[in-house]
């Protein structure tokens, strides 16, 4: 029996290329390793969007091959793609693999420098480069109940600071009829909430012949039913079109959450970064989100200490951000990536940007607990992922991204209930089930919480 391990860093995008990775090793009779037993095969799928990303890869490999010598160690992902020599350079390495290279990892396993130096696989990406899926769509997500269907990859922004459209390509799409079939089978394989997710969601078909859009995708794929909600990743703000603010209302059982990089309040540093649009832009973005879904979950990516940030500059960025109803916030210092424009700007003072990002946490932390307080006396939808201490209650995700605990049997884990919120305990709110016919036309959301008001209204 031949055993694997397999570490993902970054985002979604390499959680679904990690989970088709492990659907074609489980094809060829690969298993992953259970606790106490040593790995043949230890496979690393890495993130290279920050130098923190970097050092964290390296870390675990090092700590890896300690712990498994004899494992053989092959990396892949988007440090991979950036530097396959600093990463060959480790100790245990048997191969490195880009992101193109994902897709042959099977073959890729079976090569070898007769010399035992480490084979090397990294492709460049053309221009005209199309989307290739995997041979299978992955059906398997370990650790998670919902699933996850890339129908998009690569960007073709020029972000100053952004090593991404290197790493990744230029943005290419899944074709509509892809999508469809991919999600048909997700439904069939007893999922009741998938992710679309992509590197640029927003762009989606506009490399497509014909071109096409994220609105018309979501249009053609409302017209028919499924039994499952959809949820999709990070938008960039630029591309939430009133196109599609008007196909995200009309698609039935969509999430109300969504998650937007604003990077930055202040307009001169959106310049330097290349960011094409400006505060006030974001702020009537979010106006007219909000105006069509009142409850949702908005988070926000931001970026700080950019080179060209002033302190006035980062005021302007916590002012807008303080005055948005942000559910969340995932807060970023400034790390320069080599061959990026901002690479070559003079970075401010470390101790500064520290200051900076510990105010925004601050901010995003109250942000949160005020978002979820607002919620409490709500009834909401939620997907049971499983069992959650003590004895006899649930764990689940709300439509609007609310971490949530009911008491309950286990067989209600992967369906979709209607839960009343009843107080909220740190970071998770503790609920009841209410008619289970809410979510089978018998009664709607909007008309259970319709008149009433939660504790902080």
């Amino acid at each position: 029996m031949a055993y694997y391990l397999l570490l993902t860093f970054g985002c979604k995008v390499n959680q679904y290329d990690s989970a088709a990775m492990a659907q074609e090793l489980a094809g060829q009779g690969w298993q992953a390793a259970p606790d106490g037993v040593a790995p043949d095969l230890i496979l690393v799928n890495t993130c290279t969007v920050t130098a923190r990303a970097d050092q964290e890869a390296r870390q675990a490999i090092r700590r890896l091959h300690r712990k498994f010598p004899q494992a053989a160690i092959w990396v892949t992902g988007c440090y991979a793609q950036r530097a396959p020599g600093e990463l060959a350079a480790l100790p245990g390495i048997r191969g490195v693999l880009g992101n193109k290279e994902k897709l042959v990892l099977l073959s890729c396993l079976e090569q070898a420098w007769p010399d035992g130096r480490p084979l090397i696989r990294v492709g460049s990406f053309s221009p005209s480069e199309s989307f290739s899926p995997p041979r299978k769509h992955p059906r398997v997500f370990p650790g998670h109940t919902r699933a996850s269907l890339k129908v998009q990859d690569g960007c073709s922004h020029a972000c100053t600071y952004c090593i991404v459209p290197r790493v990744r390509g230029p943005s290419r799409s899944l074709e509509p009829q892809g999508v469809e079939k991919s999600l048909l089978d997700l439904a069939q394989a007893g999922f009741r909430e998938v992710v679309l997710t992509g590197v640029n969601l927003g762009q989606y078909g506009r490399d497509l012949q014909p071109s096409t859009t994220l609105a018309a995708l979501l249009r053609r794929l409302a017209a028919s039913p499924w039994p499952l909600r959809l949820r999709l990743s990070s938008l960039e703000p630029q591309e939430i079109t009133f196109d599609l603010l008007k196909a995200l209302e009309a698609f039935p059982g969509l999430c109300p959450h969504f998650h937007l990089p604003l990077q930055s309040g202040a307009d001169e540093v959106l310049r330097a970064m290349h960011r094409p649009y400006r505060a006030k832009d974001f702020r009537q973005t979010v106006r007219e989100l909000i105006q069509r879904f009142p409850d949702a979950a908005l988070g926000l990516d931001v970026l700080v200490g950019f080179p060209t940030e002033s302190g006035k500059n980062f005021e302007d960025t916590y002012n807008l951000v303080s005055s948005l109803p942000v559910a969340y916030l995932h807060v970023f210092r400034f790390s320069p990536r080599p061959g990026t424009p901002a690479a070559a700007l003079p970075r401010l003072p470390d101790r500064e940007v520290k200051a900076r990002a510990q105010l925004l946490k601050e901010l995003g932390q109250a942000k949160k607990r005020e978002y979820y307080q607002r919620q409490v006396g709500k009834v909401v939808e939620v997907l049971v992922e499983g069992p959650a201490p003590p004895k006899g209650w649930l764990k689940g995700l709300s439509a609007n991204y609310l971490r949530v605990e009911l008491p309950g049997p286990l067989t209600w884990q992967n369906r979709r209930l209607a839960v009343r919120l009843r107080e909220r305990r740190g970071e998770v709110l503790v609920g009841e089930a209410v008619a289970d016919q809410a979510l089978s036309g018998g009664l709607s959301l909007k008309e259970t919480n319709k008149g009433r008001r939660s504790p902080s209204d």
